[in-house]
């Protein structure tokens, strides 16, 4: 049945009503899933798909279906309430919400933020059995694109290790390709277009690399890690206040 991304996401959020011990109609799982696959950026389904869909889980998975009827409606739920396929899944698209609610945790308060931001990580990452340190972290509205998301997720790993790195990018069409040793601070999104702001230690000044011209990220075996002091937390939270 999952042989796609689309049937995949389906899969997941059909398992998780089917758990739930209330029960739901056709027309609130399609819902539901639809809802759902719009987030991810994938094309809806028809109400038909889904009832393929659940019988698929009687003939595929062996799980027998509890049905309660209430006036015209008829409530869908497995008859074993402890059964699920997935155990606690999520889909792409709420792994990233949920990683962008925790992040902007970790900036609120640079003290016990952070400290708050590595247990939910570390309890997330246990409960799910995944590193959530490998998926994209969002610091705003929307993920960079596919071919940016390799060097966005390097660049996010040595901000949150506080880790000097050595950014290699290429300033313009006709500008040879350079090398700079940068203190990494933060991921930002600005005018659709995502930005490295770091503190410039080759020029000694304060930067905003495009991610689309970075072509390599190394560790830096030169610098130790200057905290950020060129970026105000105001920049990002404009009613932002310690008060």
């Amino acid at each position: 049945m999952a042989n796609t991304k689309n049937s995949a996401v389906r899969e997941i959020i059909i398992d998780r009503l089917l758990h739930q011990r209330r029960g739901f109609t056709v027309n609130e799982i399609f819902e539901k899933v639809n809802n759902q696959l719009e987030l991810e950026g994938l094309n809806t389904v028809c109400i038909n798909t889904i009832r393929n869909d659940i019988d698929n889980f009687r003939s595929m998975y062996k799980q027998k279906l509890h049905i309660v009827r209430k006036g015209n409606y008829r409530f869908i739920r497995y008859e074993d309430p402890n059964f699920t396929i997935f155990h606690n899944v999520f889909t792409y698209s709420e792994l990233r919400m949920l990683h962008s609610a925790i992040l902007s945790i970790c900036y609120l308060d640079e003290v016990q933020g952070q400290l708050v931001f590595t247990q939910l990580t570390d309890q997330l990452g246990a409960q799910l059995e995944l590193n959530s340190t490998d998926e994209p972290i969002l610091l705003y509205e929307n993920t960079p694109s596919e071919v940016e998301l390799s060097i966005f997720q390097q660049l996010y790993e040595f901000i949150r290790t506080h880790t000097p790195a050595v950014i290699t990018y290429i300033p313009g069409t006709v500008e040879p390709e350079r090398d700079v040793e940068v203190h990494p601070y933060f991921l930002r999104q600005k005018n659709s277009k995502w930005y490295l702001l770091c503190r410039n230690a080759t020029d000694n000044c304060p930067e905003e690399i495009p991610i689309s011209i970075i072509t390599r990220v190394t560790t830096s075996s030169e610098l130790n890690f200057i905290p950020n002091t060129d970026f105000p937390i105001t920049d990002f939270y404009p009613n932002f206040s310690k008060e």
